[in-house]
């Protein structure tokens, strides 16, 4: 590597691989962050450190709350639904529903992307399943969530 970067006409050569590794750095992050795993990543970070304002950049509640199982929702409105889980998300310690998400594998878990290319799952956790749609061009969302209890 060292006689890579020595070459006779000075450090020219050093500085155009410095910035080519930079520029692939860049793009390559500008790139991860329009990736479903980045929500995931960051959803898991957000729930982690009870950051509810956070959560729902990476979350759409009013899609999830109907979705949830009656023994989590008690069949009471979704609003209500919605509210307490902001208020669990919010809590650093009370996470009945979320609990789960803290031994989430986002890193190695396997996501599919469907042929459309706006909805992908991944299960990253045994029993666990997330659904996730493209909301715009930079980000994903999550629309399902299906946890096992």
């Amino acid at each position: 590597m060292r006689n890579l970067l020595k070459n006779n006409r000075g450090s020219v050569g050093k500085w155009i691989l410095i910035a080519i590794i930079v520029a692939a750095a860049v793009f390559g992050y500008g790139y991860f962050k329009k990736t479903p795993r980045y929500t995931l990543i960051q959803f898991k970070k957000s729930v982690m450190f009870s950051d509810a304002e956070g959560t729902q950049r990476y979350i759409n509640l009013e899609k999830v709350a109907p979705t949830l199982p009656e023994s989590y929702t008690h069949r009471e409105p979704d609003e209500t639904v919605k509210q307490r889980l902001i208020n669990e998300l919010n809590s650093p310690t009370e996470k009945s529903f979320f609990k789960p998400v803290k031994s989430w594998s986002v890193i190695i878990t396997p996501i599919t992307v469907m042929e459309n290319q706006i909805v992908a799952t991944a299960e990253p956790l045994e029993g666990t399943r997330v659904t996730l749609e493209k909301a715009d061009q930079d980000r994903w969302i999550i629309t399902r969530l299906d946890i096992s209890e």
